[in-house]
């Protein structure tokens, strides 16, 4: 089995590329900017005795995009699972976002996502591949949190296009969905404390980046073989709070 994880030389991509190759998998590990973690992760894929090559291209760039999935297939073979994790989480309040941050996280977040599944779809039927598609949404989708009214907007986007990815692959067997994490504790440094955001997390945690990369696994899995076109939010019950703590006994 042969995957493709975007934005895997850290963080929850990095998480999910060595989970897949725990399960099996043979990885492309997609990078931008950060060459030395793509290739340290490949490291440890091939300590695991599968498979594993870097690949670096600029998402914004559809040219480039194509290149990318023409390289994975030329050096690791057709894809049976592509994994949509690539994504900008820049925040501006909504009177002060520019123009050039709008389009920064559209280009990333919407334009690349929809390309990128396109190609991997456009690989799969080629090779007669009942593959599956997971994207990496957001909880920002379907909540209202200050100064991610870009962010937002462009994971809602992500939500509903994966809906339409599903239902026009059903003929071909491939498969698309999407999870929904809240915070997830990847170690990053932009987060904020997680103590300081659980009087909005009902379960008094953070979501792992294992969590998260255990879910791909599954979706990818013949034991979820009837699911396509869904939403798995893993938040910890974020979204479901609607009012004071105290109303819910938390």
């Amino acid at each position: 089995m042969i995957a493709l994880v975007t934005g895997a030389g850290t963080g929850i991509g990095k998480g999910i590329a060595l989970k897949l190759a725990y399960s099996g998998y043979d990885v492309a590990v997609h990078y931008n900017s950060s060459s030395l973690g793509a290739d340290a992760v490949c490291e440890q894929i091939a300590a695991l005795g599968k498979k594993a090559i870097s690949v670096k291209a600029d998402l914004s760039d559809v040219s480039s995009i194509a290149k990318m999935f023409d390289f994975v297939e030329e050096n690791l073979g057709p894809l049976d699972l592509f994994v949509n994790n690539a994504g900008i989480t820049d925040k501006a309040p909504f009177l002060e976002t520019t123009e050039e941050l709008f389009e920064k996280i559209y280009k990333v977040d919407v334009k690349a996502s929809y390309f990128c599944m396109q190609n991997a779809c456009k690989q799969m039927i080629k090779h007669n591949k009942k593959g599956s598609i997971v994207a990496i949404s957001s909880n920002h989708s379907s909540a209202h949190f200050a100064d991610v009214s870009v962010y937002g907007t462009m994971k809602a986007a992500l939500n509903k296009m994966v809906e339409h990815i599903a239902i026009e692959m059903a003929k071909y067997r491939i498969r698309a969905n999407t999870i929904s994490p809240g915070w997830v504790d990847t170690g990053a440094e932009r987060l904020d404390n997680k103590e300081s955001t659980y009087y909005k997390v009902p379960l008094k945690k953070w979501a792992t980046v294992e969590e998260v990369a255990d879910t791909v696994v599954f979706l990818a899995s013949d034991s979820a073989a009837s699911i396509t076109g869904a939403n798995i939010v893993i938040d910890n019950g974020a979204l479901l709070l609607c009012d004071k703590g105290e109303r819910y006994g938390l």
